[in-house]
């Protein structure tokens, strides 16, 4: 009886595993775009909010944005720096030298340029700052 109950148990499990059709997974991917660098890259790593990439290369941080495709700057850092992060917010890298023992904190903010052509404005048109007030709302 007990081996009946065995036999029963192995015939059913190979059934189930005939019987379950497989599923495959199939991977989609495109390739969104390709940065040709004057250096080797050594390390990488992206903002949390995805809108910057951080390049290491020998040297310096090249400062990828994803919204605009384009290089935004570049930080200088020591020739030997060999690894990079991010931290949550995205104000700080953190770079290491494993030569050297130590590590950087860099801290990134960035200016943004507003185009204020053809928008009314009192005062010197090259004030180093502008303010814009909007009192009509209709």
């Amino acid at each position: 009886m007990k081996y009946q109950r065995s036999c029963f148990v192995f015939i059913c499990f190979v059934f189930f595993l005939v019987a379950v059709p497989i599923a495959y997974a199939e991977v989609e991917w495109n390739l969104l775009s390709t940065i040709n660098l004057e250096k080797k890259p050594l390390d990488i790593a992206s903002s949390a909010d995805g809108k910057w990439t951080y390049i290491l290369t020998s040297g310096e941080v090249l400062i990828y944005s994803q919204r605009k495709k384009a290089l935004a700057g570049r930080v200088p850092v020591d020739l030997d720096a060999n690894r990079i992060t991010v931290s949550p917010k995205g104000d700080r890298l953190f770079v290491t030298n494993l030569k050297k023992k130590n590590f950087s904190v860099i801290n990134v903010s960035f200016r943004y340029q507003f185009d204020l052509t053809g928008t009314p404005f009192l005062g010197s048109a090259d004030a180093p700052v502008v303010i814009a007030v909007f009192e009509d709302f209709q």
